[in-house]
């Protein structure tokens, strides 16, 4: 099971990486949660928290961040 922690969206500056997962079916309303991870596939980590957090979303994107940017 793919290993990461969402990421309140105030507190991600104290990050150095961190990834954005918004979603893209809804681009009216889009929703975004933050997570931090050490796994390399970020798909399956992507698609972990869309199982468990978000399961009526079926399009999404991945958005990654490093502090400075």
């Amino acid at each position: 099971m793919a290993q990461y922690q969402l990421v309140d969206k105030h507190t991600i500056q104290q990050h150095n990486e961190y990834y954005e997962l918004r979603t893209t079916q809804d681009t009216d309303q889009p929703t975004s949660l933050f997570f931090i991870t050490n796994e390399e596939n970020l798909e399956d980590v992507a698609a972990t928290i869309v199982a468990e957090h978000l399961s009526k979303v079926k399009h999404w994107t991945i958005i990654p961040h490093q502090k400075g940017s």
